[in-house]
Parts: C-alpha cells; structure tokens; sequence
C-alpha cells in the first residue's frame, strides 16, 4: 500500500520525467512558472480591476468596483503571507534537495516547498476574481492550474505542495466571500 509520501513522490517523478524529452512543452511550463509571467498577468488583472473598470463606470458601480479590486489585493496578499508563514512552519525541502536524477529547467530556488506560493497566489487571483469577472475568473483559473502544474514538472515542487498551495489560495478569497465581502 502506498503511503502520501510514496505517492508524492511517484507524481513527482511521473511529471518531471517529460523534462528534456518534450522541448515545446518544457518552453511552455517554464513560461508558466516564470516570476514575470506571473508578475505581468497580476498586473494586468490589477489595471483592468483596479482602474480600467472603476474608470468605465461611476457612482456606486465605481465604489463597488475599487472595493472588489482591494478585496482581491487583501485576498492574495493575506494568501501571501499565511504561506510564507507555513513554509517556516514545515520547513520541507524542495524535490531537488532530496531526491536524485531530478530534471530541473528553472534556477534552483531558495526557501522551502511546502506550500508552493506560485500555486496559492495564482489560485487566490483566480478564486477571487471569479466571484465578480466569472469568464476572467475561469482564464485565471486555467493559468493557475498551469503554473502548478509547471511547478511540479521543472522540478521544483511536489505534487502536495501544488495542491495545498491551491487549496490554501482557494480558502482565504472564499472565507471573504462567506463573510460577505465579495457582493455583486
């Protein structure tokens, strides 16, 4: 019988196999999990959430607007800092560290990787957005599942890692809206 570590491990090494054999795909997963890639995606849904849609409408549509586009700024930010919190916490190495013949295509990161912070912020994005732009949510949904899954394959983060992340980035922007922030 296989334990969650065995099987953590075998996802892993089930992904991060393709590396090397798949060009097309090894460009793509790294594009994915790039910092600008992310950086310029949380930009644009920021100017488009925070300034193009509150400028395109007035009075309390403008109002309800800017407080959706702060709710996903507190949302992701609050995401942010719970992970940061729990990679200290756990303090679990990165696949790279602990196992061998890892293919890796990225620059081998610092810190730990339980949770993956790439997962839970693109998650918190996407999760938080749906509830006012579900068709943008959805989009951000697709990237998020992208950027985790690259993760896993460049060698950086295990499965576990990817799908606490998100579950992590799902949870924080949820509990706002059950709290009653997110309103349409």
């Amino acid at each position: 019988m296989l334990n969650l570590d065995t099987l953590n491990t075998r996802l892993f090494e089930f992904v991060n196999r393709g590396v090397g054999y798949y060009p097309t795909l090894d460009k793509f997963f790294v594009t994915a999990t790039s910092k600008y890639t992310i950086i310029i995606v949380g930009i644009a849904v920021a100017l488009y959430l925070g300034i193009y849609l509150p400028l395109k409408n007035n009075g309390e549509e403008r109002m309800r607007l800017l407080r959706h586009a702060v709710l996903v700024a507190l949302s992701v930010g609050l995401t942010f800092i719970v992970v940061a919190i729990l990679k200290i916490l756990v303090a679990f190495p990165r696949p790279f560290q602990t196992l061998a013949n890892i293919h890796t295509l990225i620059s081998l990161p610092d810190g730990y990787s339980f949770p993956s912070a790439h997962a839970a912020l693109t998650m918190a994005l996407a999760t938080s957005v749906y509830f006012q732009r579900k068709r943008l949510g959805e989009l951000l949904f697709a990237f998020a599942f992208a950027v985790g899954m690259a993760r896993i394959y460049v060698g950086v983060h295990y499965p576990l890692d990817v799908a606490v992340g998100f579950l992590i980035g799902y949870l924080i922007p949820k509990l706002f809206q059950l709290k009653g922030y997110f309103v349409k």
